[in-house]
């Protein structure tokens, strides 16, 4: 086990550039709007200096092979400024996303683990960030060694790594998680019981599921409920207007009003389906870390409408601001570029999305799609483009009955909403798409007013509704109880 230590203090992002031969290409319009969904939670800015410790911890590359001896290096960031030996180490599990020392030096988990004298540890899944377990990203490789079973039991390898250290042989650990990372910290607590005292899931998604219709109706709701009405009919009537040019013939018109780029198919299915999935995952990208306190979605629906008072130029000129921030390049979006960025991944992996790609074709679907009737971003984007993608990357055994079957089989491992396990703290935002997959009232979670995506990680303050203090008073509760258990 190799360590640095790296300290913190108002600093801005570090930015590394690799080159791998060839020259990057640039992710089109759709890809941008999947990475943006897919981002890491947002931390709360430093207040104090501290100082956090990454290591470096050896890990199987399969964990379930004996006969494999195979190994790889996984990187974790420790913060021992409030550990006392024999302290709880607290776990914040890193999930589709690299980690940063930030995530564990602010926030509600550093808050508890200091109440506690608790080492805080934030862990990178394999395949994400710098935990690169083997390149190439071939298909092969993903499907033997790219799973939340093998994650999982790599966060067990690195809480035995710890234990192998007096100091920490008689610490106690819980964990919490934040998106597909709150699933994790589900799923170990569910294996894992008597290594893993309680889990915090952070609205986590539990039921794998192709066609995830529900989420772009929850998307709807938010822009209609704190945007306004207007908000929500304006990006209804500039959907249906683009995609009415479509369904008569004048795509060529919808091209040049949209500012596509002269690569685009209007012939093309897969195309159109494309240019729909991106503007609805743009404003859903909004809607998904947005916090009532801030009007970040009353502010957005405002700034859509300074751009013009005709509805399909106003969603245009915004789509074009969100993806090249008024540079005046052309958007592209055509499932081959997609296609075949996700192919270049495979050699050059760097801040590559491919790993999630991945593992939504392999275990949990959540494709998001236009099936709803009720959501304002038309009906030109089905599951079936998120299918043909999986095919089109990864090869004939993730078509439409092969991703089916995976899916099922995930459910069937996990149990879906009935998760058969103890000492976990599931909370939601009903503003939440995500929700709609994950542990509602019926299976004991705290619902937050108006919040989205994982919005109880901050700190208590002062901003927070009364629900969300009450919440995070709960949690404080619950995670003292689980120690003393």
């Amino acid at each position: 086990m190799k360590y640095t230590l790296v300290v913190l203090a108002l600093l801005a992002p570090l930015t590394a550039a690799a080159s791998l031969g060839e020259q990057k290409p640039e992710p089109n319009a759709f890809v941008k709007s999947l990475r943006e969904l897919h981002r890491g939670p947002p931390v709360e800015p430093m207040k104090t200096r501290a100082k956090v410790e990454e290591r470096w911890i050896t890990q199987k590359l399969d964990n379930f092979d004996d006969s494999n001896n195979a190994t790889w290096q996984d990187r974790i960031y420790i913060n021992n400024k409030y550990f006392v030996d024999g302290s709880p180490i607290f776990i914040y599990l890193g999930g589709e996303w690299a980690i940063d020392p930030s995530g564990i030096t602010s926030g509600l988990w550093k808050d508890i683990a200091k109440q506690h004298n608790g080492s805080l540890l934030y862990t990178e899944h394999r395949f994400f960030g710098q935990s690169i377990p083997i390149t190439p990203l071939s298909t092969e490789n993903l499907a033997k060694y790219q799973s939340v079973e093998q994650a999982l039991a790599d966060v067990i390898n690195v809480i035995a790594t710890l234990k192998q250290e007096d100091k920490y042989k008689d610490s106690k650990v819980v964990v919490s998680g934040c998106s597909y990372s709150a699933t994790m910290a589900t799923w170990i607590r569910k294996l894992y019981p008597e290594i893993i005292r309680g889990s915090w899931a952070s609205s986590a998604p539990l039921l794998a599921k192709v066609n995830f219709k529900d989420y772009m109706k929850v998307v709807g709701e938010s822009y209609a409920t704190l945007g306004g009405q207007y908000c929500y009919d304006l990006i209804d009537n500039a959907t249906s207007y683009y995609e009415n040019l479509f369904e008569i013939g004048n795509g060529t018109q919808a091209v040049k009003e949209l500012n596509l780029c002269s690569n685009f198919n209007v012939n093309s299915e897969q195309d159109r389906w494309q240019i729909f999935s991106t503007i609805a995952n743009i404003f859903a990208g909004i809607a998904q870390y947005q916090k009532p306190e801030k009007y970040d979605i009353p502010t957005y629906c405002s700034i859509l409408r300074e751009f013009s008072d005709d509805d399909s130029v106003a969603l245009s000129k915004f789509i074009n601001w969100k993806i090249n921030e008024h540079s005046g390049a052309c958007l592209s979006t055509t499932f081959k570029g997609a296609v075949s960025y996700y192919e270049w991944s495979k050699e050059n992996y760097q801040d590559s999305d491919l790993p999630w790609i991945f593992q939504t074709c392999s275990e949990f679907g959540w494709f998001q799609s236009s099936g709803s009737r009720s959501q304002p971003f038309g009906s030109t984007f089905p599951a079936t483009l998120y299918e043909d993608t999986c095919e089109g990357v990864f090869g004939a055994k993730y078509d439409s009955a092969g991703i089916h079957a995976n899916i099922r089989a995930t459910n069937d491992d996990f149990g879906g909403l009935n998760v058969n396990a103890t000492n976990i703290y599931f909370v939601q935002g009903a503003l939440d798409g995500w929700s709609k997959v994950g542990a509602g009232v019926a299976q004991g979670a705290t619902i937050i007013p108006y919040a989205s995506h994982c919005p109880d990680t901050g700190s208590i303050s002062a901003s927070d509704s009364a629900e969300l203090v009450a919440s995070k008073k709960k949690l404080i509760k619950l995670v003292a109880q689980w120690l003393e258990d």
